[in-house]
This record gives C-alpha cells, structure tokens and sequence, in this order.
C-alpha cells in the first residue's frame, strides 16, 4: 500500500497535542465522510476543510497555528492544486502532504513527488485514509 509510512522530520508533534489536519477535496460527499474520520480519530484534530483551492491559500494567509498533515486533492475543478502544494510546502509552520487521486499510478506518484507530496492515497478509498490516519498517530 502507497504512503502508509510515518511522515518525514518536517512535521511538528508536540507531546500530546492533537496533530492538525488540513483537507482539500472537491468532492462535498468526500469531505464530510473524511471530516467524520479526523473528528473521530484520538490525536487529530480538523485545521480546516475546504472543497475550493483558492479558498485554502486564502486561510493559508491568516492561518497561524499551521498544520500536521494535508490532504490534497488531484482533481480540484480550477486545477491549482500544485499551486496549493507549493504555498503548502512554503508556509514556516508546514507539515506533510498527502495527495489524494484517481490513481495510484507510477507517473501520479512521481508527479507529486516532483510537487513535494511524498504520500498518494487513492480518493474515495477511506479505509486507506483512516489507516494512513492511525498509522501516524501511533
């Protein structure tokens, strides 16, 4: 399974602090299931979610508290999705990004790599994401 190791050095865990979670998904459905997830899940907490982009480099501007772990989506309807990774992968208080597409293809995973994404979910599949989940707050 692609991207279920601990995420790299660049996350910031403080000893018993939730981890912050940032979602960007197109899809509405999508969105409240993963909500429901990181609510649900000991050690999370939501940073924020968001179904637009622009609408998340938006809160990137005034957001002060940063995040631990951020699911991008691949398919976002305006098609910023490598410039949300890089303000994303620029932010002083940056985590580790999650890519969430349609595939779990060889060209995607170097791709996201290239756009600083170490992990690729497959969207939609939410027991992968629950598992990456856990897997990190162990």
């Amino acid at each position: 399974m692609q991207g279920t190791q601990p995420t790299t050095n660049k996350q910031r865990v403080s000893a018993g602090a939730p981890l912050a979670v940032l979602l960007v998904v197109d899809s509405a459905p999508l969105l409240l299931r993963m909500k429901d997830i990181v609510q649900s899940t000991p050690g999370l907490r939501l940073a924020a979610a968001f179904t637009d982009g622009a609408q998340a480099i938006d809160w990137l501007l005034w957001d002060r508290q940063g995040f631990h772990l951020a699911f991008v989506d691949l398919g976002l309807q305006q098609g910023n999705w490598q410039e949300l990774a890089a303000r994303l992968n620029a932010q002083a208080r940056a985590g580790t990004l999650v890519a969430l597409g349609d595939h779990l293809w060889r060209e995607t995973r170097e791709l996201c790599k290239a756009h600083g994404i170490p992990h690729l979910l497959e969207k939609g599949d939410v027991v992968a994401f629950r598992d990456f989940l856990e897997t990190q707050t162990r």
